[in-house]
């Protein structure tokens, strides 16, 4: 075997393996962002070494060209696909898997994301009702000079 061979030989074994995990992955990990991150990050290693592993084995031809405009559509698509997906499984409300051990912290930081929430609301709400605070935006408003009472 030549050194390009072997090249080639290492390339391709290095996809297989990240497929491998890749597919380890979609199979072990709990939920779906886990695994969709498993497989954004490993499927596309993997896929972009398999095809670079077989460009290098078939040498200058046609081929490789052809392989290598494959390795850039799915150097570009893979992980803007994947984080597609995962915005959209976000907004869409799918439960996000937290460990047993640490439920109670995340449920506390679930409060205090919802007191603040709440609070910008309300802020958000009295600024619409034209009740406004002291401070200098309040006594500039237009509104305030133009009312006579």
């Amino acid at each position: 075997m030549s050194a390009v061979e072997w090249v080639a030989v290492v390339f391709m074994a290095g996809g297989a393996f990240f497929l491998v995990v890749s597919s380890v992955g979609l199979l072990r990990l709990p939920d779906f962002f886990s695994r969709s991150h498993a497989v954004g990050k490993s499927e596309t290693l993997g896929s972009l070494l398999l095809l670079g592993g077989l460009a290098i084995n078939n040498g200058f031809a046609l081929e490789s060209a052809k392989l290598a405009l494959i390795l850039i559509f799915i150097a570009a698509t893979n992980p803007s696909g994947i984080h597609v997906l995962s915005r959209a499984a976000l907004r869409k409300g799918v439960p996000v898997w937290i460990h047993p051990d640490d439920r109670a912290e995340a449920e506390e930081q679930a409060q205090r994301a919802a007191k603040v929430v709440l609070a910008a609301k309300e802020a958000t709400a009295a600024k619409a009702s034209g009740v406004a605070g002291p401070g200098p935006a309040a006594q500039a408003s237009p509104r305030a000079e133009a009312d006579p009472t």
